[in-house]
């Protein structure tokens, strides 16, 4: 098999939240850039912007305002991720990052200095900073307390408009549920199909057609989020017309159609920007005096003066947890994690003060470079950002979003070229 070269300022290794936000900002800054992953975690996004809401997690101290709870996280924890940046660049970062989704038609909705409760597949209420736009229309008329017709669809799992119905009967009363057949199917459905049908013009009218004698009794319509797969704004104006009542999304479970539009978005916006994302594995990374680093995969060199590790913990293979030890694979970095392997998880599951592995990475210095637990930086143009950097238990302290965009921007931020 013949071997190809490419050659790039910038080689993001990770295809999730934080490799491809590094990809915009190192495009943004005119840089050529290759990002390489071999798969996209962000078919398993909600789609919610998570920039912090609780702390500390023992004590499940949720926070309205997600800058006052990133001053005491870097207080207590000064070596969370955010610890490294100013508000003023994390500010930056997420402006530049919503600028673009808006122009790849994916908009979001956001309130400065708050978090907004958003609603979840089961109905529960969780804190984030943002969400599209579709799903703000919801968690509006759910404080406004306008009644709702939430659309259930035979067959589909993972969604129960009348769960979420009585989940939040305290909060907002006034919801209806309607059990429909989605149009010329039967059986188990999913999200992806059907997303994709509602493309047509003809599905649109029929799925209307199955709900309008409910309709007039109703302030707004809420559906799993099933509504367009690449042309999701158009649908949900169209479904509006024909309605003539405003129409909202709530997430299913895994996959989500938002974590699958927003990768499709994303991939498709990076490569207008003129970035090269690939979908393979690397095999291995040896550095270069010449120029920095040599990625070779199994028909591919990349010659990069940068990288930046975004390759995510355990799902994304960014770590490997061995019998022993929990390892980083491409450059052996030191890990930061519990020095026995007892300690990893806690005996209770659902333990309030979260379990030690979830505290495990890669530590950084202000720049984002990895550095050994002397703070010897390692290599000069490696950085990392995103959930393999340590001290940073995204789960629960909600800000797994926030934290991928503000490092990959901190990282790109000190790229050498």
């Amino acid at each position: 098999m013949n071997t190809t070269n490419d050659y790039c300022d910038v080689l993001v290794i990770g295809s999730g939240m934080a490799g491809m936000a590094a990809t915009f900002f190192a495009l943004t800054r005119g840089l050529k850039t290759i990002q390489i992953g071999q798969s996209c975690p962000l078919q398993f996004y909600s789609g919610f912007f998570d920039v912090m809401a609780v702390h500390p997690v023992k004590d499940t101290t949720t926070w309205e305002n997600p800058w006052d709870a990133i001053v005491q996280v870097c207080k207590d924890i000064p070596q969370h991720p955010y610890a490294f940046l100013t508000k003023d660049q994390i500010l930056q970062a997420f402006s530049a990052w919503f600028e673009f989704l808006e122009q790849l038609n994916f908009p979001y909705h956001y309130i400065q200095n708050q978090n907004i409760a958003a609603i979840t597949p089961i109905g529960s209420q969780k804190l984030t900073h943002a969400v599209p736009k579709t799903t703000w229309k919801g968690i509006s008329s759910m404080m406004n307390h306008q009644k709702a017709l939430l659309v259930d669809i035979d067959g589909l799992k993972g969604f129960s408009a009348r769960q979420i119905k009585e989940t939040l009967q305290n909060v907002w009363p006034d919801i209806e549920t309607a059990r429909i057949t989605f149009p010329g199917t039967t059986g188990e459905v999913y999200a992806n199909h059907m997303a994709n049908a509602l493309e047509s013009s003809d599905i649109q009218k029929k799925l209307i057609a199955s709900i309008m004698p409910r309709v007039h009794r109703v302030q707004c319509i809420g559906f799993p989020a099933i509504l367009g797969m690449h042309h999701h704004q158009k649908v949900c104006e169209n479904l509006e017309k024909l309605l003539g009542k405003p129409v909202f999304e709530i997430p299913t479970l895994p996959p989500s159609m938002p974590g699958i539009r927003l990768r499709n978005a994303l991939t498709h916006g990076l490569s207008q920007k003129g970035g090269k994302l690939y979908q393979k594995a690397i095999d291995f990374i040896e550095p270069d005096g010449k120029y920095g680093f040599i990625a070779h995969t199994s028909n591919q060199k990349i010659f990069a003066k940068n990288i930046v590790l975004a390759s995510g913990r355990f799902m994304g293979k960014g770590l490997i947890a061995q019998r022993t030890a929990i390892k980083e694979p491409l450059f052996d970095l030191p890990v930061y994690q519990p020095e026995h392997r007892g300690e990893w998880h806690h005996k209770h599951f659902f333990n309030q003060e979260g379990h030690g592995i979830h505290q495990a990475g890669i530590c950084v210095d202000q720049s984002f470079r990895p550095i050994n637990p002397d703070g010897k930086i390692i290599y000069d143009c490696l950085y990392a950002a995103g959930t393999i950097l340590a001290h940073n238990d995204w789960m629960r302290h909600k800000c797994g979003a926030g934290v991928a965009v503000a490092s990959a921007f901190g990282s790109v931020k000190h790229v050498a070229v």
